[in-house]
């Protein structure tokens, strides 16, 4: 894989008393994120798993061949949400997206809440 088509995406559980939920495991929290097949196989990435926040965040990084790949996983990514198909479970946050560059260090990043 290569390290510039790569990028990290942050989510959180918000419960019903609109605290954040501390996940016990990166087990724990894939559980409950239930993040859809494509998000997670579309075009084949290298997905790694990680909490950060006192294990309040699952920071999962997705790592592709080629940018073509990452940008038809971006667009599979999109046409799931264009249709009104979940891609995560529904208390899930998804906080932002850190574009990495080729030597690893954040080139851009976009915030959602």
């Amino acid at each position: 894989m290569a390290a510039e088509y790569k990028h990290k995406e942050y989510f959180q559980r918000r419960l019903e008393d609109s605290s954040l939920d501390t996940f016990t495991s990166v087990s724990d929290a894939q559980t409950k994120c239930s993040f859809h097949n494509t998000y997670l196989t579309d075009q084949s990435p290298t997905v790694t798993y990680a909490l950060e926040d006192s294990d309040q965040t699952l920071v999962v990084t997705l790592e592709f061949d080629t940018s073509d790949k990452q940008e038809a996983w971006k667009t599979a990514v999109t046409n799931l949400t264009e249709s009104s198909t979940a891609w995560c479970a529904g208390d899930i946050e998804w906080k932002k997206i850190e574009w990495l560059t080729k030597d690893g260090s954040v080139g851009s990043t976009t915030s959602f809440s």
